[in-house]
């Protein structure tokens, strides 16, 4: 083999300096990569969990339970089958009773004989969701680092400041602390603005009645000389 064909090869068979996604096998350089167990060829990837939302709106991922052979899945049916009760906000049970409910024999539900307080505990559709106080909106986060931003806001201030009360205590805190402090500053600010202008308005008012003084006394003195006179 000659050196140009040597070179040839190893650049055909050189690595990329960004290695591509290899996990359900491709391409590098010349050579491709097929994953494999047990000296059998896997199949692609696949999921592990479906999209969901909560009674409340709350997105969330409910993972898929697959057969030995990967080939089908239960399309998270053991999550979808869960409950939620409206009277006293137990979730996560399955059947058509609370079990809160029916060991407190709650007056509210008739220990859970009302059928309209259960509901389901999980959706697929955002459009189904019952009660959606937690869908997303457009108010950030007021932590820069924090993934609630963009796409995945806030709907009102107060759920904001809720959030960072209970995710982003101390610095929120601090937060807090320095917008007190700058909105301290501004009143200081506009109180010093005030007296600046109420001891301008004070001075013009001095200066005007010693101005008056001294055109009265300029008139008198001209009446008086013009009196002598005659």
């Amino acid at each position: 083999m000659t050196d140009a064909e040597e070179r040839e090869a190893r650049e055909s068979f050189a690595i990329p300096g960004t290695a591509p996604d290899l996990s359900d096998g491709g391409r590098v350089g010349q050579a491709r990569i097929t994953p494999m167990q047990a000296g059998k060829k896997l199949a692609k990837g696949r999921p592990a969990a479906r999209r969901a939302w909560m009674w409340n709106g709350t997105e969330t991922l409910l993972p898929l339970a697959w057969n030995p052979e990967g080939t089908m899945h239960d399309g998270a049916r053991k999550y979808l089958l869960k409950r939620h009760c409206l009277c006293c906000h137990t979730g996560g049970f399955r059947g058509l009773q609370c079990p809160n409910c029916v060991k407190s024999n709650c007056d509210k539900c008739n220990a859970s004989t009302d059928p309209k307080k259960i509901i389901p505990n999980f959706y697929l559709r955002k459009e189904d969701v019952p009660f959606p106080q937690r869908f997303y909106g457009s108010i950030n986060c007021f932590l820069p680092t924090c993934p609630r931003r963009d796409s995945k806001g806030f709907l009102t201030e107060q759920d904001m400041r809720i959030h960072a009360a209970s995710r982003h205590r101390m610095e929120y805190r601090a937060y807090m602390e320095s917008l007190t402090a700058a909105r301290a500053d501004e009143v200081q600010s506009l109180r010093e603005k005030v007296d600046a202008l109420l001891m301008e308005r004070q001075t013009g008012e001095v200066k005007q009645k010693q101005r008056d003084r001294m055109a009265k006394a300029r008139e008198a003195k001209r009446v008086k000389a013009a009196g002598g006179v005659a």
